[in-house]
């Protein structure tokens, strides 16, 4: 079986500040023995260039992907293309899926609460996913994906285990192993994804863990924020002219 992970963030990703670069990804993917991993940052894709091959000398494949949105709700697109920044809603989906049928579409933390999740959006448009997320975000005592597993026995959709991973040290509390025939590459990967060839492997968080978690993403976006006013033109020519000053004053 062939250990993978398809929802991950890394640095760069336009919405959150995550700490993280691809190198780093790959290197602690392949201390944890992963052969499959997905770039699936918000809105955007984010595929730094040269991570592919990197990842694949560490016996990893590496595939492009991005979350989007349609009307706050969250999609994953992996083997994505750049049309896939462009869909605003699901006409705009349903058209890229029939452009682009290398692409695959993931249904994320679908029952999940808050805005970002599909909810009845999921059935009505079921025909647009090709697999569905558990995610590795529950406790024993509460688990949001129950309605998932029931969702996908109903219409037949696969199943995939992802982290939706946003802090490294989180990359497998609930991941996918898949039976991939013949050499590791993105076609087989989705194959053995639409064939339902996967096993899920996950566990319920320890309620104090899922709170810090919880706690740990809420600092995500504010950083994310500040890190954007840090790298505006207002700073940055506040702080070329503190610098111009500083020596103009060492070389008085």
């Amino acid at each position: 079986m062939t250990k993978a992970q398809f929802h991950i963030h890394i640095k760069g990703d336009p919405l959150e500040a995550i700490n993280y670069s691809a190198t780093e990804l790959v290197n602690e993917a392949s201390k944890k023995d992963f052969k499959v991993l997905a770039i699936t940052c918000h809105k955007k894709i984010v595929f730094p260039k040269g991570a592919q091959e990197y990842a694949a000398q560490k016996g990893i494949l590496l595939i492009r992907g991005v979350e989007i949105e349609i009307d706050r709700q969250h999609v994953l697109i992996l083997n994505a293309h750049p049309q896939a920044e462009e869909i605003k809603d699901f006409d705009d989906l349903k058209q890229y899926r029939e452009n682009h049928p290398e692409s695959l579409v993931i249904a994320p933390h679908p029952y999940f609460p808050g805005p970002q999740t599909l909810k009845d959006n999921l059935e009505k448009y079921i025909d647009l996913f090709d697999a569905i997320e558990y995610s590795y975000f529950y406790i024993k005592y509460k688990n949001y994906n129950k309605k998932t597993v029931e969702i996908a026995k109903k219409y037949n959709k696969p199943l995939v285990g992802n982290s939706d991973c946003h802090f490294i040290k989180h990359l497998d509390p609930t991941y996918s192993n898949l039976d991939i025939q013949g050499p590791l590459t993105t076609q087989n990967v989705f194959q053995a994804i639409k064939q339902n060839k996967i096993e899920i492997t996950t566990n319920p968080l320890p309620v104090l863990k899922a709170a810090k978690i919880f706690a740990q993403q809420l600092t995500l976006r504010p950083m994310k924020k500040l890190q954007n006013l840090y790298n505006s033109p207002i700073c940055t020519n506040f702080f070329k002219k503190l610098r111009l000053q500083q020596d103009k004053i060492q070389g008085e």
